[in-house]
């Protein structure tokens, strides 16, 4: 029997599109002949395209909102930028220098001491006006302008900007786009051409590398502004200078002092503390003047940390923090830092100190460095730390060495090991009798490679007399053979060979310092052309007043791969040069 559509029961009132009626005429036992309901899908639609959360698109004001929230962010990106860097460096000698001062008024300190400070107060000048005309300063703070973004952004636009191009590449109208930009650049150069300038230096950052020099150096002044706030405060409570009082905490180190020096002595020559030092070490039968002369420049350049050729008792307990105690400082830096087999004795050339800190050495490792490149410096937290380079893109790892002054000695072998270092994830301590054990130990271990010669090193030469200062980085073409086989090239080799670099440079103290720069007895101006060829990739400048045959003398001399090409002309003899070039 056929039953009629209204009989059956439905939901109420169902969308059209999800349920249709239909008579079949299928001869089911179970539905015979009878109309149905058919339940059918949605048909696919893509939402709405929505920005925000759920269905709710964004509004106008919440568009304003969000280009708010980007630029406040860029702002705080941008107050970790180097001129903040600086400022902040700035503050703090400069609070420290107000305490001084401040302390200065009921106490007198010794002259050398106030001229040194007076020379800080001026320096301090100079790179404050330095950074307010280069960056712009409001209020002692930094003047945010639209050139401020630029160095922020650069990230994002470098990344971004050839995907851009490539897409505006396939739209016909990238020949307009491109002379639409042209016509402004070219507009803002002929109305006011100090915006493309300044644009240019902000991405460049063409001023930063100064800036950083003149952070390291606040740094710097802080220390020694700190170690003569220390000394004012022991003057104030003696009104007479007593050692005894800034030594109160190291018995041996008093003692030290007092026994070579005076109780009433606040600071001695780098040389006499050396002298003071060996004699208390029983080091007094170093035989060879080489030898003696090593260790001389290794205790000088840690233990006179101000440069200024004075040790105070302050630098001295900074000093023995890291190699003490007073009896054993001088055993233990030649264990660790001078290599005295093969018949010469020299300083290890991964040893770098303080010459630079964790941030500094990290951004010139990864800019020069290669896989395996180390060095150990002084860390922040005590102690030491290995840094070194590992695999391609993985950049700069970083391992703490611990010292113990007063370690006793290994019951195994009766060895006094202060040094130590954590292993693996097991927190495996291991310890050793010197610095120099523990790069051996790494190096067999395929840890770490070859020392890592610093190409930003300044370099002083005297050219027969006249003073000319180059970064390192000027001979150092890792890899160019024509740059290696020149002379300056064989000097400057940082390739390690048994363990120091191939270089004389990196291991001797010549030409490191304006105190002692590498003497050579050349022709000033032409040495000058030489350097140029350096700079401009192999190419020869030669200026008409420099003689030719002067010139060639000098090109054989430094070894330039350069042909010189002589003629005769009517008689006349002329010479050319070819160079070859930097490949």
């Amino acid at each position: 029997s056929t039953r009629s559509s209204s009989s059956l029961l439905l939901p109420p009132s169902p969308p059209p599109s999800l349920v249709s009626f239909s008579s079949s005429s299928s001869s089911s036992s179970c539905c015979p002949s009878s109309p149905f309901v058919v339940l059918r899908p949605p048909p696919s639609r893509r939402p709405p395209a929505t920005m925000g959360k759920g269905n709710k698109t964004i509004s106008f004001t919440e568009l304003m909102k969000l280009s708010q929230q980007t630029l406040t962010k860029l702002k705080d990106e941008g107050e970790r930028s180097i001129v903040t860097d600086f400022l902040e460096e700035w503050k703090k000698v400069q609070g420290q220098l107000e305490a001084v001062e401040g302390l200065g008024k009921n106490i007198e300190l010794p002259s050398d001491v106030s001229s040194k400070i007076g020379k800080i107060k001026a320096d301090m000048t100079k790179f404050y006006q330095f950074v307010e005309e280069k960056y712009g300063l409001e209020a002692g703070a930094r003047a945010w302008s639209w050139t401020t973004y630029v160095p922020i952004a650069k990230p994002a636009l470098t990344a971004l900007g050839p995907s851009v191009c490539f897409y505006m590449s396939m739209d016909k109208y990238m020949p307009v786009y491109v002379l639409t930009a042209l016509m402004v650049v070219y507009i803002l150069w002929a109305v006011n051409n100090q915006i493309v300038i300044d644009f240019i230096n902000a991405w460049r950052g063409t001023h930063d590398a100064e800036v950083e020099k003149h952070i390291k150096k606040l740094r710097q002044f802080y220390d020694t502004l700190r170690d003569f706030a220390a000394l004012q405060n022991q003057l104030r409570k003696a009104r007479t200078f007593d050692v005894r009082s800034i030594l109160e905490e190291d018995k041996s180190a008093r003692v030290f002092w007092i026994r070579h020096f005076g109780a009433s002595t606040h600071s001695v020559s780098t040389p006499q503390m050396i002298e003071a030092l060996l004699h208390a070490n029983d080091q007094g039968h170093i035989v060879g003047k080489q030898t003696i002369q090593v260790v001389h420049n290794t205790i000088a350049s840690i233990i006179d940390k101000n440069g200024d050729g004075l040790a105070s008792p302050i630098e001295l307990l900074d000093f023995l923090k890291y190699f003490g105690p007073v009896g054993k400082c001088v055993a233990r830096i030649k264990d660790s830092l001078i290599d005295d087999a093969g018949g010469g004795a020299r300083m290890y050339p991964w040893f770098t100190w303080r010459s630079k800190d964790r941030r500094e050495l990290e951004v010139v490792m990864k800019r020069y460095g290669v896989e395996g490149d180390f060095v150990v410096r002084c860390s922040s937290k005590g102690g030491f730390a290995i840094s070194f380079v590992k695999e391609e893109g993985l950049g700069i790892d970083h391992r703490l060495i611990f010292y113990d002054a007063d370690i006793k000695p290994d019951p195994r072998d009766g060895k006094e090991k202060p040094f130590s270092i954590v292993e693996g994830r097991g927190k495996k301590v291991r310890r050793y009798s010197s610095l120099s054990r523990i790069v051996k130990d790494l190096q067999e271990k395929k840890v770490i490679g070859q020392a890592f010669m610093d190409p930003e090193t300044i370099v002083h030469f005297s050219i027969s007399g006249k003073r000319f200062k180059v970064p390192a980085a000027l001979f150092m073409h890792r890899g160019n053979v024509e740059v290696k086989k020149t002379r300056l090239g064989e000097i400057f080799d940082p390739s390690s060979l048994g363990g120091f670099p191939r270089g004389e440079f990196w291991n001797s103290h010549v030409g490191h310092s304006a105190k002692e720069p590498m003497f050579l007895d050349r022709d000033a101006e032409a040495f000058n052309v030489v350097l140029n060829w350096y700079r401009y990739g192999g190419k020869l400048y030669v200026p008409s007043k420099i003689s030719k045959v002067l010139m060639m003398t000098e090109i054989k001399y430094f070894r330039l791969p350069v042909d010189i090409i002589t003629k005769s002309n009517n008689g006349r003899a002329t010479i050319e040069f070819k160079s070859r070039g930097i490949r």
